[in-house]
């Protein structure tokens, strides 16, 4: 009797280059689709109120935002990190679960998903 070889899922979709799309999707990309304001600019240093902890005065410019760099920072809450981060914050989604981030965050922005292959 001669078993069949299963065969390979070739359904799958190849992983997310995640490289490509910190490069294609920015900070301010993401600082956008929250709707944040900036209340305080230095340099290359955006400064205002905390979208992850709802920061209460509008005026608040305990969060810092570097858009060359794609990284913030809550002086309060002590949240901090790039521009996926964020979004996993705004699609309330763990941090950990990186793939659904990205898919959500392309879908929401209209970009087509980079792929590995």
């Amino acid at each position: 009797m001669m078993h069949e070889q299963p065969q390979k899922n070739t359904s799958r979709l190849a992983p997310i280059d995640f490289q490509t799309l910190k490069a294609q999707v920015s900070l301010l990309d993401v600082l956008g689709l929250l709707k944040w304001r900036v209340v305080k600019e230095r340099g290359s240093e955006l400064r205002g109120p905390c979208p992850v902890h709802g920061s209460s005065s509008p005026t608040s410019t305990i969060f810092a935002a570097n858009p060359e760099k794609n990284a913030w920072k809550c002086h309060k809450c002590e949240a901090g990190g790039n521009q996926l981060d964020l979004a996993a914050h705004y699609f309330s989604l763990p941090k950990e679960q990186s793939v659904r981030v990205a898919v959500a965050l392309c879908q929401e922005l209209g970009r087509e998903i980079p792929r590995l292959y």
